[in-house]
């Protein structure tokens, strides 16, 4: 997997450029530009979950080059390698695995609120170190719905799930599907916790219907009638007035 290449040009006047596109600053000055389009270029590694490399050239021609990864922050490039090819996170990523371990274990001793509290504490963890985009962030949050389903909250498990199918379809990955399966799943198990049965269920109609193309054609215009049509049963119950 090549790692693509960002350029970065600085003005002394406080402006600076990424790949051509002006990044403003909040404040003028050399320093600060720097501190701005860096701050891009970070962001810009996050949403592609790898590595990018770092053409910048200053005011006076001077051209410096660094890696600026995801995970471990701005490298020399002699320091920085290719990530493992998971951009999905399937795989537990180190960082979290004791933490993850300790949630199963929880489960596993019938302590559903433990796990619950570390499910909550190890997203927390993620949003801060990565950005509240990233994938460990939505394997967290699914990590979180199983939790609220061991607990007996099928519905918040199901607006989690949908929370981190939303996610993972805006990062253009393939996880969007497994997430988007087990939202429809626990909807299935909701009760109309707080009259919330419908509800989920056009929220699961509407990211059904934005990630179509991703799902896969013919599985996902069958998982979405079937959902409208138990809307539509619902409302006959009289769950909705």
């Amino acid at each position: 997997m090549s790692t693509p290449l960002v350029t970065i040009a600085l003005a002394s006047d406080g402006r600076s450029w990424v790949d051509g596109t002006e990044v403003q600053a909040t404040e003028g000055g050399l320093d600060q530009a720097r501190a701005a389009a860096m701050g891009h270029v970070a962001q810009i590694a996050r949403q592609r979950r790898g590595p990018v490399r770092v053409e910048a050239t200053d005011p006076d021609g001077a051209v410096w080059r660094v890696v600026v990864d995801p995970e471990r922050g701005i490298l020399e490039p002699g320091e920085a390698r290719e990530l493992p090819d998971d951009p999905d996170a399937n795989a537990v990523a180190a960082a979290y695995a004791q933490g993850v371990a300790a949630v199963n274990q929880a489960l596993a001793d019938g302590l559903e609120l433990v796990a619950t509290r570390r499910a909550c504490e190890l997203e927390a963890e993620a949003i801060a170190q990565h950005g509240s985009d990233h994938p460990y962030v939505w394997r967290t949050r699914e990590l979180r719905a199983h939790t609220a389903y061991r607990v007996g909250m099928a519905g918040m498990a199901c607006e989690l799930y949908l929370e981190a199918a939303r996610g993972w379809r805006e990062l253009g990955s393939d996880a969007y599907w497994g997430a988007i399966q087990r939202a429809y799943a626990m909807w299935h198990h909701t009760q109309d916790e707080e009259g919330r049965t419908v509800w989920l269920g056009e929220q699961l109609v509407d990211e059904l219907r934005l990630g179509a193309s991703r799902a896969g054609g013919g599985k996902s215009a069958g998982t979405l009638r079937a959902v409208l049509r138990r809307i539509d049963e619902l409302r006959m119950e009289g769950f909705v007035i």
